[in-house]
C-alpha cells in the first residue's frame, strides 16, 4: 500500500532488473522458469547475475537449493542471496560485470526497483484463491495489475481451448496485460553416484520409490506416472526441508531391496550438496520450461535492452 501510494520509493539499481515471482506460496513452477529466462538471456548475448533472497539458507551457506541448482546448470553464474535484495545487488554488481539482473521471487519485495515485473500463475488453478493461512495466496487475484508480464505455468495439464480461454482472460481482465505460457517437460534422469545420463524413456515399466521436499510432491508424482513407471511408494518431506543423509541412505536400501530405483528432483538432488560420486544409489528427474509458442526474449526485457538483442 505504501508503495501504491507513492508513500515510499524503490531503490535503483544501475543495470535494468527482471523480476521473476508470483501471488502464492510456491507450487507454479518459478525455478524451471527461471532457468529459462537464464538460458534466453545467454543465448541473446547477455550477462545475467541472479539476485535472491535466500530462503531456506543453511547458516554458513551461500546458497539455498534453488540457488544450487542453477550453479549447477550454469557454472560461473553471478549469484548473491541476501534479505536486502538492494544491498545484494549492490555486492553482485561490485564483483561482477553484468547486464541484468534476475530477481528470483521478487513479486512481493518493492524495496528494489524492477524494469520488468514477470507474475507466474497456474495455468490450472483459479485466479482467485483463498488467501493465507487458509490457502495459499500471498496476495489477491487483484495485485496481478501490478506486474508487466503474466505468465501461465504449467500449460500441459489444461486442454489447448482452457489455455486460450486463460490467457484470453488474464488479459481481459487486467487491460490487455502481455499473457504467455509454457508447459513443463522432462529433460533427462541422472543416476547416482557418476551422473550417468539416461533418457526419460528409461523409467517406462521401472518401479520406483519417490522422495521429495518440494511444495507440490505431486506433481513430481504425475511427471513420473506420466513416463510410464510404478510408483510403489513416496516419502513427502516439507518444502526446503533438509534430507539427512541416514534418511536418503536408508530409502535407497528399501528402494533397492523392492527392485526399484529411488528418484528424488532435481531440487532435492542440490540441497543434498552430495559430490557426483558419493552418496547412495538414486535417481533425478530433471525437467524444463518450454515456451507455448515464441514469444520473443524481447517480452521480458526492458524496451532500451530488448532493442539491443532484437
Amino acid at each position: 500500500m505504501t508503495f501504491d501510494r507513492g508513500w515510499r520509493r524503490a531503490l535503483r539499481l544501475p543495470v535494468p532488473v527482471v523480476s521473476v515471482g508470483n501471488l502464492t506460496v510456491g507450487g507454479t513452477g518459478k525455478t524451471p522458469f527461471v532457468v529459462l529466462l537464464i538460458e534466453s538471456f545467454q543465448k541473446a548475448g547477455l550477462r545475467v547475475g541472479v539476485l535472491a533472497r535466500g530462503y531456506g539458507k543453511r547458516p554458513g551457506q551461500e546458497l539455498n537449493d534453488e540457488g544450487e541448482l542453477l550453479a549447477r546448470r550454469f557454472p560461473g553464474l553471478p549469484q548473491v542471496q541476501e534479505p536486502s535484495r538492494f544491498a545484494g545487488g549492490q555486492k553482485l554488481l561490485s564483483d561482477h560485470r553484468v547486464d541484468i539482473v534476475l530477481l528470483d521471487d521478487g513479486f512481493q519485495h518493492r524495496m528494489l526497483h524492477r524494469d520488468v515485473d514477470v507474475c507466474l500463475v497456474d495455468a490450472k488453478e483459479p485466479l482467485d484463491r483463498a488467501l493465507l493461512p487458509a490457502g495459499w495466496a500471498r496476495e489477491p487475484a487483484s495485485s496481478l495489475a501490478r506486474a508487466d508480464v503474466c505468465v501461465l505455468t504449467g500449460a500441459e495439464r489444461v486442454s489447448d481451448s482452457e489455455l486460450r480461454a486463460r490467457v484470453d482472460a488474464v488479459r481481459s481482465r487486467f487491460d490487455g496485460m502481455p499473457c504467455h505460457a509454457v508447459r513443463t517437460t522432462v529433460r533427462d534422469l541422472v543416476e547416482y553416484p557418476g551422473g550417468t545420463v539416461h533418457a526419460p524413456t528409461s523409467l517406462e515399466g521401472r518401479s520406483v520409490v519417490l522422495v521429495a521436499a518440494i511444495a507440490r510432491p505431486e506433481r513430481f508424482e504425475s511427471s513420473a506416472l506420466a513416463l510410464g513407471c510404478d510408483v510403489v511408494d513416496r516419502h513427502w518431506l516439507r518444502d526446503h526441508q533438509e534430507i539427512d543423509a541416514s534418511f536418503l541412505a536408508d530409502k535407497s536400501r528399501e528402494a533397492h531391496a523392492r527392485g526399484a530405483w529411488l528418484l528424488l528432483t532435481e531440487k532435492d538432488e542440490a540441497r543434498l550438496r552430495m559430490a557426483p560420486d558419493a552418496g547412495p544409489t538414486r535417481h533425478v528427474l530433471r525437467i524444463r520450461s518450454e515456451f507455448v509458442g515464441d514469444p520473443g526474449i524481447e517480452a521480458f526485457l526492458p524496451a532500451a535492452l530488448a532493442s539491443t538483442v532484437s
